[in-house]
């Protein structure tokens, strides 16, 4: 009941799933960095998550909670034999992150973890309000090669009632 071009992409994505999911080996690990801050808070979000508007007081704190707990994570990998095989900086909305602080984030993580195995380095950059070009030059030049833009809605109507603050046309130039 679907259209071709959306059955199309079903199939595409199962079949990628099936190959990522052969190319897994036991002592590998997919990680997922959690960024807990959003421009607004959206009408059916269950996460936990910060509005963070211009208060923006602790997304330094945070950091720097997240880089010691990496860097603890990271020693255990080591001595545990795993591989990191995909990373995952999720939310909230990582983009409410500074260009600067993107960059201290990817740096610390290339530097405290074994990324030789990785085969997917993805930043969700769920908003597109929260999308500008300096964070997405930071994000090519430290590698990350996927980005997940995620409007949840391209109608500018249910935008506004969700409590998004962009619209499609944001969407589509971000």
């Amino acid at each position: 009941y679907v259209s071709p071009d959306r059955r199309e992409l079903a199939l595409d994505c199962s079949e990628s799933t099936v190959k990522a999911a052969n190319l897994l080996q036991p002592e590998d690990v997919s990680m997922y960095v959690g960024i807990p801050f959003c421009p607004t808070r959206c009408s059916y979000c269950s996460f936990v998550s910060r509005t963070i508007g211009k208060k923006t007081e602790l997304l330094n704190p945070y950091l720097e909670a997240l880089l010691k707990e990496l860097a603890i994570t990271g020693r255990l990998l080591v001595d545990s034999g795993k591989s990191v095989r995909t990373i995952y900086i999720g939310g909230g909305t990582p983009t409410t992150l500074e260009p600067h602080q993107l960059d201290r984030l990817i740096r610390f993580i290339k530097c405290h973890f074994d990324l030789s195995h990785c085969v997917e380095f993805t930043v969700e950059a769920g908003r597109p309000d929260s999308i500008t070009l300096d964070k997405l030059r930071v994000l090519k030049e430290m590698g990350v090669e996927r980005i997940s833009i995620n409007p949840q809605t391209m109608n500018d109507k249910t935008l506004k009632v969700i409590g998004r603050q962009h619209t499609v046309q944001q969407t589509i130039e971000a």
